[in-house]
């Protein structure tokens, strides 16, 4: 595809040899008109307010209080919107009218969903300082809505969130990511234009989309736009690995059922990869991570799709670009169906080479004396032998699939993730460049660290309603999305802190902001920490699992039924390596705490049964400790009614209550009656339940000694 100099309509064409300083003109002429036509859309909204005045609709009833009667309840909510208009420093102006204020505000999420195109994702509501009048704390974008969408369905009765997105932190943390106009305000924007020479030039060698003209498109056929997506593409230890220009077509202009129906590709759980790597150190085995480069592209376009030329580049001869598009050849990135094409690809390609799916994990392929774990373009090789792995690669390389992928040797970092090894028995996981981050964010990276510092402490939080507001200006759901993000990692010991901030994402007050920091702080005084695994190959898979029973109870407020959930805790280990841990409050109110011990063994093996399923479907290919002459879950519980409750097949009336979906797992467990089950739970003493670090502040002597047993540090 040719290039040239002259501007286009979209904020001007850049070529190589373009005097730099005329790139840079160019570009802030650009931005200048954009803030323009911004300024006009607002005052043309603001000026013709008065004209409508005699048009304006009845004011809208509020189903959700009309006709109820006042309580104190309604009295904290309001006193709640009060605090939350203040802690985002919103002015909503006494001298607007309300009709102004409606059409202010109309025009203003207009103008904020037309240009999420091209300015990216917006921030989250509560980070917004615009002085416009707002009702609700939720964002206008798309991608806010779904974030708000995943909350709400995740979310107790209380409206705390008892299930955080990590992708959250995507549209307000500073991930180094930028938009085409984005891009070319950076200082090494330069970097970023070789960066989309070479993307293009990628894309054309390999054939992945034809020009043509315009009039020669099927009649009914239409258009997407082409977007630019930039990044700074760093090491897991945070040194500048590259500038990275991905072009992406905008698949939200796509239809379904006319040039995309399946969707879904599935990406591997950390656990099985976890797993895989525990297995890999206690048999010796070799290892090797591949990289397919430009993967989604590699797969095959069922549908024709046709995209606009992307911005920065023009048709050949200097001709007009706007009588060419570009007719994809390939499923590019950003279209809905590129991800199900490529992994219905590499899969393919996998069952043709001899490889069988698991039926737990479909990423994970299992080959003879070889194992393949797949997340999307990234892929872990184990094996017996180097040179089984070698053929395998060579073998994809030069196979009728035409794969396209780099060799990156021994396995020392994968998803962000540092694997060092330590020792012939024993490997770290670590990602110090996320904790550092995360410190940054907080602004607290220079200060001082404190060794016998916890993540959290007493009491627990509330939603504190009356309390101070906060008061910095970091981005509170940036730092939960990163902290959720390295908990589910390598950092499972600051993972009740680290939920317990999350639940208050939507209202954040100042005591949830010093809990974060504390976190940062534990964190600063342990940042080269992670997992260390020293597996142990005479242990199976073990399962530790606890239950605070309504912990957060407050005698000053004992009427609040908010304050009574209880929180389950557990973690599931392989051959004493953690494997899988999670702390969550518990969606019912258990009456007693058997109940929630109860509850809470329910949930640790809902996760431990796939779980289990899995390592069968390794012990094939290797070996594994299968205690003899059966396979046995040995799950932990330090309550003596949960054991007698969980061993009883028969139900008594003071437990008959307890929702059918909880006893699942009770036709597996080892009785006299049932001696063919599989899973044997046994009594754990509270000083050895490994749990209890993720359901409640524990003391620090207590935290220091159950961190030591969970991470070996």
């Amino acid at each position: 595809m040719a290039t040239r100099s002259s501007q286009d309509s979209e904020g001007g064409n850049l070529h190589p040899s373009q005097p730099l300083h005329n790139v840079q003109n160019n570009r802030v002429s650009f931005l200048d008109a954009s803030v323009q036509n911004e300024q006009e859309i607002v005052s043309t909204s603001a000026s013709n307010t008065n004209s409508h005045n005699s048009w304006q609709m009845p004011s809208a009833i509020d189903l959700d209080s009309s006709g109820l009667r006042c309580s104190s309840r309604a009295e904290v909510l309001k006193r709640r919107d009060k605090v939350y208009s203040h802690t985002t420093q919103i002015n909503q102006g006494s001298s607007l009218h309300s009709a102004s204020k409606r059409c202010f505000k109309t025009a203003l999420v207009l103008f904020s969903s037309i240009c999420s195109v091209g300015y990216g994702l917006p921030s989250m509501a509560h980070s917004l300082q615009v002085e416009v009048p707002v009702t609700s704390p939720t964002s206008s974008s798309v991608f806010s809505k779904a974030v708000e969408s995943y909350h709400r369905v995740n979310s107790l009765y209380d409206g705390t969130i008892n299930c955080f997105s990590t992708l959250a932190q995507a549209s307000v943390a500073s991930n180094e990511t930028f938009t085409y106009k984005q891009a070319m305000r950076e200082k090494d924007y330069i970097e970023f234009v070789k960066a989309m020479v070479k993307e293009v030039d990628d894309h054309e060698l390999r054939d992945h989309w034809t020009m043509i003209l315009r009039r020669n498109m099927p009649v009914d056929a239409k258009t997407i736009i082409a977007i630019w997506s930039f990044k700074r593409k760093r090491f897991p230890d945070g040194t500048l690995n590259k500038h990275k220009a991905r072009l992406c077509a905008h698949g939200g202009m796509q239809t379904w059922g006319n040039n995309y129906w399946e969707t879904y590709a599935p990406v591997v759980n950390w656990a099985s990869v976890r797993l895989i790597l525990a297995i890999a150190k206690i048999h010796g085995l070799s290892s090797k991570s591949i990289d397919f480069v430009l993967a989604f592209p590699q797969a095959d376009l069922e549908i024709p799709v046709y995209m606009e030329l992307p911005i920065g580049f023009d048709a050949p001869d200097n001709a007009d670009r706007k009588f060419y598009v570009l007719k994809l050849n390939k499923s590019l990135y950003g279209l809905k169906q590129a991800g199900y094409n490529w992994f219905a690809k590499l899969s393919n390609g996998l069952q043709d080479r001899g490889f069988v799916q698991s039926n737990i994990d479909p990423c994970i392929f299992f080959g003879h004396k070889c194992i393949v774990l797949t997340y999307v373009d990234d892929c872990i090789l184990i094996g017996d032998t180097h040179a089984r792995l070698d053929a395998l690669v060579t073998s994809l390389h030069d196979g009728d699939e035409n794969f396209k992928l780099q060799d990156e040797g021994s396995i020392d970092k994968y998803l962000g993730v540092e694997i060092a090894q330590v020792d012939g028995t024993s490997f770290q996981l670590t990602q110090p460049f996320l904790i550092e981050r995360i410190t940054q964010l907080l602004g607290i990276d220079q200060g001082r660290t404190n060794e016998r510092l916890t993540p959290v402490g007493k009491p627990l939080l509330n939603r504190d309603l009356d309390g101070v507001p906060r008061k910095y200006e970091w981005e509170y759901r940036a730092a939960i999305g990163m902290l959720t993000y390295l908990t589910g990692s390598v950092r499972p010991d600051i993972a009740m802190a680290v939920h317990q901030c999350a639940r208050f994402s939507t209202l954040p007050m100042r005591s949830h902001e010093l809990a974060v920091m504390r976190i940062g702080h534990y964190l600063l005084s342990t940042r080269d920490k992670g997992m260390m695994y020293k597996p142990d190959s005479s242990k199976g898979l073990e399962v530790y699992v606890d239950a605070d029973f309504a912990g957060g109870w407050d005698p000053g407020d004992p009427g609040n039924a908010e304050n009574v959930y209880s929180r389950t805790g557990f973690v599931i280990r392989y051959a004493s390596c953690p494997i899988f841990w999670q702390s969550k409050l518990q969606t019912e109110i258990a009456l007693s705490t058997a109940e929630a011990e109860y509850i809470a063994l329910s949930q640790a093996l809902r996760e431990t049964i796939p779980l289990a399923n899995l390592m069968k479907e390794i012990n094939v290919i290797f070996p594994l400790y299968l205690p003899q002459p059966k396979f046995v879950i040995k799950v932990r519980e330090d309550n003596q009614s949960c054991i007698a409750m969980a061993n009883n097949p028969k139900f008594s009336p003071r437990t008959k209550h307890i929702a059918i979906k909880y006893h699942h797992f009770r036709k597996h467990v080892i009785t006299q009656s049932n001696p063919e089950g599989f899973i044997s739970i046994d009594y754990c003493s509270t000083d050895d339940q490994i749990a209890d670090i993720f359901t409640k502040p524990v003391r620090d002597d207590i935290f220091f000694r159950l961190r030591n047993l969970l991470l070996n540090w």
